[in-house]
């Protein structure tokens, strides 16, 4: 599937399978992508910005320089509520905006977090082991960040 440069904001987009999927400088801002599979997706230069992100696997998915702006918390989207945490294992980050998410419970676990923008983010009992956080920017984060969750 190639969505590139499409517009896909504000759609309810629930339960697709996106693996493999071609989404470069699409716009999924605002859109529900609740329990959706990224898994070796390409979503360089997308915005997610406000999207519901509650339960997505992001397996191994290229999300380098992907703006993920103020994903909203009412739900928990990364995670923390029983419907489940999403899994972001092992995926690229690589200078991506992550500002004021709610990362909470989210799994990063080898991740590339490389300059990626997480000022702001609540990383209350995020996996970051073996994550690469080179250069990250963790300013203003609201709970502390256990040095014991990262490896790398």
């Amino acid at each position: 599937m190639n969505f590139t440069n499409a517009n896909l904001s504000k759609l309810d987009l629930r339960y697709i399978n996106f693996k493999y999927a071609v989404l470069k400088n699409a716009n999924l801002s605002g859109a529900n992508l609740s329990y959706c599979n990224f898994e070796r997706a390409d979503l360089c230069h997308a915005v997610l910005d406000s999207a519901n992100l509650l339960g997505v696997k992001m397996l191994c998915a290229n999300m380098e320089r992907t703006s993920l702006r103020g994903c909203p918390d009412e739900e928990r989207e990364f995670g923390r509520k029983s419907h489940g945490r999403s899994k972001f294992t092992s995926g690229d980050f690589k200078n991506a905006n992550l500002q004021n998410c709610d990362l909470r419970g989210a799994v990063l676990a080898g991740a590339d977090l490389e300059n990626c923008d997480m000022s702001g983010c609540d990383l209350q009992e995020v996996n970051l082991r073996g994550a690469n956080l080179k250069g990250a920017a963790l300013k203003l984060m609201l709970n502390p960040l256990h040095m014991a969750q990262t490896v790398r």
